[in-house]
């Protein structure tokens, strides 16, 4: 797995990305890693700036001048404890494809679950979501005002690679926190077992075996991801997933949520990334979505 060495915050100067950029700053000092901000201007505002109020080039450079200003006050209230200098960048196009560009270069990015314009977001989907459908690295969705070190960890596995891989990361973005693994299945087929009259006894017997198989199998990945198993919390439930998943965050008064990015398909896409956009709208908590990189 690729260790966190660079985090990139993208900042709109929002309530929730000043969260974001203030968490990224205290995991870069922990990590420690290279922290650097972004904020893109975008290129469609400048058009309707020139076409609908005949903004001239003043206007436009005024604006960026702005936008500078601003960045680069908001790298100087987040100095690193060591004096490491915080890169900061203003750029101008379309917001997503400039930060999936910038990301490239990095571990790690960190933005706010709300934007400047929550219209825009409820219309078009969050930047957030719209980056994890196509990042690789893992994105740090953050809600909540960085007081302190992440605490109190919940990790949702459904043991894929993807899953392995958001523990993984937990363990080294929080490594001091209590963690916590959760996962929640269904019996395949359970009312088509009823109406065909096997009896509830039976099905319970499914359930107990299914709840044993996964308390083994959150055992072993603990151990893989290079915890100590002993020192980690299983929950194993029956449900839908992103209900079971925050429920229990909600419960053990969780500060950061981690779930595996799934979608090889589209099918998939559509079954399992609902539970990650789920999660992303409701939870409370700061969430960190990760995939597995190839041939990770």
């Amino acid at each position: 797995m690729t260790q966190v060495r660079s985090i990139l915050v993208a900042t709109d100067f929002s309530e929730d990305a000043g969260h974001a950029a203030a968490r990224a700053a205290l995991l870069a000092a922990e990590l420690p890693a290279r922290l650097s901000l972004l904020h893109v201007v975008a290129a469609p505002m400048l058009q309707a700036l020139r076409s609908i109020f005949g903004a001239g080039a003043d206007a436009e450079a005024r604006l960026l001048e702005d936008a500078r200003q601003s960045i680069a006050e908001l790298a100087g209230r987040l100095r690193m404890p060591d004096g490491a200098t915080i890169a900061h960048e203003v750029r101008v196009g379309r917001i997503v494809d400039e930060l999936l560009e910038a990301a490239g270069g990095f571990d790690l990015l960190a933005v706010g679950a709300h934007g400047s314009n929550p219209l825009r977001d409820l219309i078009l989907g969050t930047t957030a979501e719209r980056l994890i459908s196509k990042l690789m690295l893992p994105v740090l969705v953050v809600r909540q005002p960085a007081r302190a070190s992440y605490r109190q960890v919940l990790v949702a596995t459904d043991f894929s690679p993807d899953a392995s891989a958001g523990l993984r990361t937990a363990l080294q973005l929080a490594p001091r926190a209590a963690l916590t693994v959760v996962h929640a299945f269904d019996i395949p087929f359970e009312g088509k077992l009823r109406a065909a009259g096997v009896q509830d006894e039976e099905i319970g017997h499914y359930r107990t075996h299914a709840r044993q198989s996964a308390m083994q199998r959150i055992e072993r990945s603990a151990a893989e991801a290079g915890a100590d198993p002993m020192t980690v919390a299983r929950i194993v439930q029956q449900g839908a997933p992103g209900r079971v998943l925050l429920e229990h965050a909600e419960q053990l008064g969780a500060d950061l949520l981690v779930i595996g990015k799934h979608g090889e398909s589209a099918f998939e896409e559509m079954v399992l990334g609902s539970v990650t956009r789920h999660v992303l709208s409701d939870a409370r908590c700061d969430v960190l979505v990760v995939r597995c990189p190839p041939g990770g």
